[in-house]
């Protein structure tokens, strides 16, 4: 046999998850306890404080974050001169490897 608590009323369930963000917003206006809200709004209290529970764990950032920084570079400013008509600026540590593949390149004896 069911015993009846308090009103007489059946609990009730939401039915989405819009009615959910809707009642978990009326409680965090409300200042009153979980248990009281749940009572009000004629809830199962396990149910709502399993909804809490789930909307605090889904908006929850994470305590720490691993984040590698990329060291300070000191800006380039290199010109390399081949003779009067040539001359190569770099302006980024990026584009030394390419100056060196040139000049690798320029020094490497003529094939026939």
């Amino acid at each position: 046999m069911k015993r009846s608590h308090g009103s007489g009323r059946q609990r009730r369930k939401p039915s989405n998850g819009a009615e959910r963000t809707r009642l978990l917003a009326a409680f965090e206006r409300s200042g009153l306890s979980a248990a009281a809200f749940a009572r009000r709004h004629h809830l199962h209290y396990t149910t709502f404080c399993g909804w809490r529970h789930r909307r605090a764990k889904a908006t929850s950032s994470p305590a720490l974050v691993e984040v590698e920084l990329a060291e300070p570079v000191a800006p380039v400013d290199l010109c390399i001169e081949l003779g009067p008509p040539a001359r190569l600026h770099l302006r980024s540590f990026d584009q030394i490897e390419l100056a060196v593949a040139l000049l690798q390149r320029l020094h490497a004896p003529a094939s026939c």
